[in-house]
């Protein structure tokens, strides 16, 4: 061993203790940070966050085999040059859930680098050979030591529990044992249907989570119209579930066991709330760059449900919390051309269209491009004519060619 490694070595086992120490802090930093933004990020339901953290202080073992096996470790010549001495992983239920907390670290960096005492975080994804995309976060943790500061190198993946699960099984099954045989290609095979199950026991959850949602929902719009119908005026099946879905997602309530009385309550206590309560908290939220046009539209567009659900999160001292929540909710709907908001006519009517399917598009952008019958003016979804009309030119043409037999 060389006296570098050694030296490496020393630093180690001289500072470990710290080390583990500030594996602790990191996960308590970002617990806080996930806490203030989860229901913005829609990273809970009911009062039950979507995900969970994990860390560990590598081994000695694994330092040394990573400075011999890899190429850009050979310079290395302290523990600072190892940029994963400390790893922490953030998982969340379900692979879907996984870009709402990309979107949390890219849109909310700069709150968690003044607010914790992490003090850089770089995104650098990674390729597997499975062709699924690896999430990592390189970062620097600063903490006051004797008489200096401090700072540790930490790396932050991102995944499901699915991929948490085949990460051990790859870990303690193939990536430990790399030795070379002719096994390799059956062995490669059969990690790859491994995978490939595990993703599809992914899709299964994800619909088991949206069934049992949907079934919450039921039980919850029962007692919210009642509730609902006592307090406001005007109100549709459509605002029903912007608020249910609101309170499901966003709010610490005993759903199973809520009564009627104590949802009336709740919207009584809301419906006190002034109009100009609600611009006051418009006026001094300050959106990301990705919602500024949402926040516009908000602005000029907010319907009955929107002034619902922002006078229950002033009601409740969660007024940012309910701005985030509607603007994340609108985000899902917007055209995939010009990023405009739809309104549900347009979502429920275009997105129905084949060409278009699985996309939503605003009348303007769809109109532009949809094509249609040059007969009858309806939308096409393959050649010229519609069936309809197609059919029609067809029985015109057989008649007139019997016609011409007959003669």
């Amino acid at each position: 061993m060389s006296s570098t490694v050694e030296n490496i070595k020393k630093q180690y086992y001289e500072n470990y203790a710290d080390i583990c120490i500030a594996a602790d802090s990191i996960v308590e930093d970002l617990k806080s940070f996930f806490t203030t933004f989860q229901r913005a990020y829609l990273l809970q339901i009911k009062q039950y966050p979507l995900y969970r953290f994990e860390s560990r202080v590598k081994s000695w073992e694994s330092i040394a085999d990573k400075i011999e096996r890899k190429e850009q470790y050979k310079d290395v010549s302290s523990l600072n040059d190892i940029p994963d001495i400390i790893g922490v992983y953030v998982i969340v239920e379900l692979d879907e859930d996984v870009d709402k907390v990309i979107k949390l670290f890219e849109r909310e960096k700069n709150y968690l680098l003044q607010n914790s005492h992490i003090t850089s975080l770089e995104y650098s994804p990674t390729r597997h050979e499975n062709g699924k995309l690896s999430h990592h976060y390189d970062g620097i943790y600063t903490l006051k030591g004797r008489n200096r500061l401090e700072k540790y190198n930490f790396e932050i993946q991102v995944r499901s529990e699915v991929e948490n699960l085949w990460s051990n099984i790859e870990h303690m099954s193939f990536y430990k044992n790399r030795t070379k045989n002719r096994n390799d290609r059956i062995l490669n095979r059969l990690k790859e249907h491994s995978y490939n199950l595990l993703l599809q026991a992914d899709d299964v959850l994800s619909i088991l989570r949206r069934e049992r949602m949907k079934n919450d929902l039921l039980d919850l719009k029962e007692k919210m119209t009642e509730a609902l119908e006592n307090v406001f005026d005007g109100i549709k099946i459509r605002d029903i579930e912007a608020i249910s879905d609101y309170l499901y997602k966003c709010l610490a309530l005993p759903f199973d066991s809520v009564s009627v009385e104590e949802l009336e309550q709740m919207f009584i206590a809301a419906a006190r709330i002034e109009r100009e309560q609600i611009d006051i908290s418009l006026q001094l939220f300050q959106p990301v760059a990705e919602h500024r046009r949402l926040y516009e539209y908000l602005l000029a567009n907010m319907s009955l449900s929107d002034e619902i659900i922002l006078k229950i999160g002033l009601s409740v001292s969660e007024s940012q919390a309910a701005i985030e929540y509607l603007l994340s909710s609108m985000e899902e709907a917007r055209c995939k051309n010009c990023g405009q908001w739809l309104n549900y006519a347009d979502a429920d009517f275009f997105a129905a269209m084949v060409e278009m399917r699985g996309d939503f598009y605003c009348r303007t952008c769809a109109e532009s491009l949809l094509s249609y019958c040059t007969i009858c003016g309806s939308i096409l979804t393959t050649e010229k004519v519609c069936r309809k009309c197609a059919n029609k030119r067809h029985k015109k043409w057989t008649s007139k060619t019997n016609t011409k037999q007959i003669r």
